[in-house]
C-alpha cells in the first residue's frame, strides 16, 4: 500500500525525505518485527524511546520511518515522515492499512472487571451461536480456530490490534469484545477505532505510577466514551460507582444511547438482589417493570455485576433481553477471577482472584464474608515498581475484613521485597509475613478448618513471577491445588497408620 493511502499529509504528518507514493508491505513500532519494505514508527515511551532502535529497524528491512521532529540524519534511501504526534498518526495509519473489523464491537473499561466482562460477553454470544471473540488480558479467546499471536498487553499496540481485527473479519468473526485499558487509551492505541457500544464497570485507585493522579486516570477512561463510541452507539454505565455518575454528565451532549445498571433506583437494569447460593449466585434484575431471576455459577456480587453488564451489551448487539439474561446461567468462571480450588479435606473454600487494587480486594473479601461461617484467611502482596500508595490501603482493608492475614511477595521486580511488605504491614501490623509465595499459600491451606475461606489475591491467572531480572514460572492455582493434594495425602497416610 502506498504511504499516501495510509497517511494524511494535509494533517500533522509531513514528508521530509523520499517518496509519498512509496509502497510499503507492513507497519510496526517494534524494530524486532521490522521486515523488508516496512514502515517503522519511532515512538517515545515512558521507559523506552523507539528512536534508539531506528538503525535496527532499517537493518531489518524498514524503508520508511515515522518520527517526531528531532534532528536525525537518515540514509538517503530511507523515506522519512515527521509527525506532531507519532502515536496518534501511527494508530490512524494502522487503521487504514488494516481497514476491516468485526461487524459489532464492544469495548469495556474500568479499574476492575474488564477481563470478566469481555469474556462473559463472548460466552453469551457464542451460547447463542454467534461467532465471537474477546481480546484483552487473557489474549484472544474464542471457540473458533484462529491463528493470532498472543499480546501481553491488556490493550495491544496499534499494529497488533488493527491487524488482528482485520484478520478476525477475514475469518468471519462477527462480534468482538475488547478490553480498553487506561494505558491503551492514553497512548492513543485505539485512535481511528470506533465501537458500537462501550461499557464502564467502575473506577478506583490503580496505575497511579503511570497516571499523575486519579483525575488523570479517570480522564483516560472517559476518552473511550467521548472519542470512540460511534454516533448512534451505546454506553453501558455502572451508576453505583461515583465515577459512573460523573461519566453520565460528561456524555449529555453526545448523540448516543445510554443504559444504566446497578442497584441505584435510576438504573435501566436495576439490581434487586444478589444472593450467594450453593451453586454460586442468584441475580435478580428489574428491567422495564419485568423482574428476571438469573442463577449464576459464579462467586461474588461483583462478578454478578460484570455478568449483567455483559448481558446488557449482548442485548444492544441484537440479542433479545430475555435470551441475554437467560444465557447468564451458562457462564463459566474465568481462570484467576474468583476461581475456586476444590478438594480441601475439611471442605474449606479456597479462591484465587486477580484483586490487586484496594477496591478489588475489598469487594472480594466482602463477597467471601457473606458466605463464610467461620474465619477468612487472605494471602496477598503488592507488585514492585508500581503505585506505592495503595499498599497501606490494601493492608487496612485486609485488617478490616479478614481474620487471618499473610503478607507475601507478588511481583517485586527490581524493588526490595521486604520494603514492599513493610509498606503493606503498615496497614495491618498483626499480619504474618511469609516471603516465599508458595510457602505462604501452603501454610494458609494447612490452617483452614471446616467453614473457613481463603483468598489468594493479586496474581490471578498469571503464570509468571517477576523477581529482580528473573522471570520465574508461578501460578497460584497450581500451587494451591498441589498443596491441597499434599494435605489430603498426608491425612490419608495418617489414617491408614492408625
Amino acid at each position: 500500500m502506498h504511504l499516501s493511502k495510509v497517511f494524511d499529509f494535509q494533517d500533522s504528518v509531513t514528508l521530509v525525505q523520499g517518496d509519498k507514493d512509496l509502497s510499503i508491505t507492513h507497519l510496526t513500532s517494534d524494530s524486532r518485527q521490522a521486515e523488508q519494505r516496512c514502515l517503522f514508527a519511532a515512538i517515545s515511551g515512558n521507559k523506552v524511546d523507539g528512536h534508539s532502535f531506528i538503525d535496527n529497524a532499517i537493518g531489518n528491512g524498514a524503508i520508511a520511518i515515522l518520527t517526531d521532529r528531532r534532528d536525525i540524519k537518515f540514509p538517503k534511501n530511507i523515506t522519512v515522515l515527521f509527525s506532531d504526534n507519532v502515536r496518534r498518526d501511527f494508530a490512524k495509519a494502522c487503521g487504514k492499512f488494516w481497514p476491516l473489523r468485526p461487524g459489532f464491537s464492544v469495548a469495556v473499561t474500568g479499574t476492575n472487571g474488564k477481563t470478566s466482562t469481555v469474556e462473559f460477553l463472548r460466552q453469551i454470544w457464542e451460547r447463542n451461536t454467534w461467532s465471537a471473540v474477546s481480546l484483552g488480558t487473557l489474549g484472544v479467546r474464542t471457540s473458533s480456530e484462529l491463528n493470532l499471536p498472543f499480546s501481553s498487553l491488556t490493550t495491544p499496540p496499534s499494529e497488533y490490534l488493527f491487524s488482528a481485527l482485520h484478520k478476525l473479519n477475514k475469518q468471519d468473526i462477527s462480534y468482538l469484545a475488547l478490553e480498553a485499558s487506561s494505558h491503551g487509551l492514553d497512548q492513543e492505541r485505539l485512535t481511528g477505532l470506533n465501537f458500537q457500544a462501550a461499557v464502564f464497570t467502575n473506577l478506583g485507585r490503580d496505575h497511579l505510577d503511570y497516571h499523575s493522579d486519579l483525575e488523570s486516570y479517570y480522564k483516560s477512561k472517559e476518552k473511550l466514551f467521548l472519542d470512540h463510541i460511534q454516533n448512534g452507539g451505546h454506553a453501558v454505565i455502572n451508576i453505583d460507582d461515583r465515577f459512573g455518575g460523573r461519566l453520565l454528565r460528561s456524555l449529555e451532549k453526545r448523540p448516543i444511547n445510554i443504559l444504566k445498571f446497578g442497584e441505584h433506583g435510576d438504573a435501566d437494569f436495576q439490581i434487586q438482589s444478589i444472593k450467594p447460593t450453593q451453586y454460586g449466585t442468584e441475580l435478580n434484575v428489574l428491567h422495564k417493570d419485568i423482574e428476571y431471576t438469573c442463577p449464576l455459577g459464579l462467586t461474588g456480587a461483583f462478578q454478578a455485576k460484570n455478568a449483567l453488564a455483559a448481558a446488557i451489551a449482548a442485548n444492544l448487539s441484537g440479542l433479545p433481553v430475555e435470551n441475554a439474561l437467560r444465557s447468564l446461567s451458562f457462564l463459566s468462571a474465568i481462570d484467576g477471577r474468583m476461581q475456586a480450588i476444590h478438594g480441601h479435606p475439611k471442605d474449606a473454600l479456597i479462591v484465587i482472584d486477580y484483586a490487586h487494587t484496594p477496591d478489588a480486594l475489598e469487594q472480594v473479601l466482602i463477597s467471601l464474608k457473606k458466605q463464610t461461617a467461620r474465619q477468612i484467611y487472605v494471602v496477598f502482596g503488592c507488585g514492585g515498581e508500581r503505585d506505592k500508595g495503595k499498599r497501606i490501603l490494601m493492608g487496612k482493608i485486609a485488617r478490616k475484613l479478614a481474620d487471618k492475614i499473610i503478607i507475601t511477595d507478588d511481583n517485586p521486580r527490581n524493588e526490595s521485597p521486604s520494603a514492599i511488605r513493610k509498606d503493606i504491614i503498615a496497614g495491618c501490623p498483626d499480619a504474618l509475613q511469609i516471603p516465599n509465595r508458595d510457602e505462604a499459600i501452603e501454610f494458609a491451606i494447612k490452617q483452614l478448618q471446616t467453614a473457613d475461606s481463603l483468598l489468594i489475591a493479586g496474581k490471578g491467572h498469571e503464570n509468571l513471577q517477576l523477581i529482580g531480572s528473573e522471570t520465574l514460572p508461578f501460578n497460584d492455582a497450581v500451587v494451591a491445588r498441589n498443596s491441597v493434594m499434599r494435605l489430603r495425602d498426608k491425612i490419608s497416610a495418617l489414617e491408614e497408620n492408625k
